[in-house]
């Protein structure tokens, strides 16, 4: 769908009542070409981002982001700086946030490849090892940004039983691979702050396919950072983690012990667990956004790369206590 073809309604109104009160005549309007189904995104000429909540629970994601903004910019990650937050209701009828535009393209548009994006990868860990240095034990209890999820493999796969997803058999072995993998779960003490979306679509890549700026707050959390680590495909996640221990300067022995793979254990649970998760969803045709939205991709992923046969040492954890 073009931006042309895209309809503003119901906030037209609004939509040209905002630009006009930032100067922005109606001719300089522009819907971004691709919409999420939660806000209703418009370019305000060349240089400001209008963005309107869909409904009540996404208006309290804009709020979210007013607030998480500032604190990830004072950290160093490079994002959509904050022009305004208003949900006084005096310009429209509906709260908007009014970001600063930023210039480039996302990397899902791109044709991005997991296999071939190195920089992309490696500069995506060095973002986020800024933002996870935003921990709770400094911030403390914030308005918007909730306290971690408590995740429960027995009660998601008690569930996808219920649902008729899995049968007695395989929620006997699902259990056992979490148990095999972290049995108590990734640690949630001292949390950091988390962007939660780290997709694609959510990442602007310059022209040396370095990511230069992670964008959209409004699933900020605080909790564990390997749950960063799992918005991408899982081919991705060498890289990212190589990455990521280099910018911690996080120096590897070489064996592959307990420490040595305590990231990747804390990914891979978190890759099993939203996998299975996602089985409970509605069916979904927006991979255009996000390549997980289809309720068994981040499942069959899991698959193609533990059957990819990869001869680097990183999935040893896999051949070693497997995930099948």
């Amino acid at each position: 769908m073009t931006s042309s073809a895209i309809d503003l309604s119901p906030f037209t109104d609004d939509v040209y009542a905002i630009a006009a009160h930032y100067g922005v005549p109606g001719r300089n309007v522009l819907p971004a070409p691709t919409q999420g189904q939660v806000n209703l995104t418009v370019y305000l000429g060349t240089e400001l981002v209008l963005r309107i909540p869909r409904k009540a629970k996404a208006a309290e994601q804009l709020s979210k982001e007013a607030e998480v903004i500032p604190l990830v910019q004072d950290a160093g990650v490079p994002t959509s700086g904050l022009v305004s937050y208003d949900a006084t209701l005096q310009v429209g009828s509906v709260p908007y946030i009014v970001l600063e535009r930023l210039h480039g393209a996302p990397l899902a548009k791109q044709g991005y490849d997991p296999a071939d994006s190195r920089r992309a990868h490696e500069s995506l860990s060095e973002i986020l090892v800024a933002l996870h240095r935003v921990r709770f034990s400094r911030v403390g209890s914030t308005a918007t940004i909730p306290a971690p999820f408590t995740f429960s493999p027995p009660e998601l796969v008690q569930r996808l039983r219920e649902a008729g997803e899995v049968g007695k058999a395989q929620c006997g072995w699902l259990l056992k691979r979490f148990d095999l993998l972290k049995p108590e779960g990734p640690s949630q003490a001292d949390p950091v702050l988390l962007h939660r979306d780290v997709i694609p679509s959510n990442l602007i890549v310059g022209r040396e396919g370095r990511v230069t700026a992670l964008l959209d707050w409004g699933c900020a959390e605080w909790g564990s950072p390997a749950r960063d680590l799992v918005g991408l495909p899982l081919r991705a996640l060498p890289d990212l983690l190589s990455g990521y221990r280099s910018a911690l300067h996080v120096a590897t022995s070489g064996h592959n012990d307990d420490n040595d793979l305590s990231l990747e254990r804390d990914a891979l649970w978190y890759h099993l667990y939203l996998a299975l998760a996602r089985l409970l969803k509605d069916p979904s045709t927006s991979e255009d956004r996000n390549w997980a939205a289809p309720r068994q991709a981040t499942l069959l992923d899991i698959l193609a790369f533990i059957s990819s046969g990869r001869p680097d040492s990183w999935p040893d954890l896999l051949r070693r206590q497997p995930l099948c």
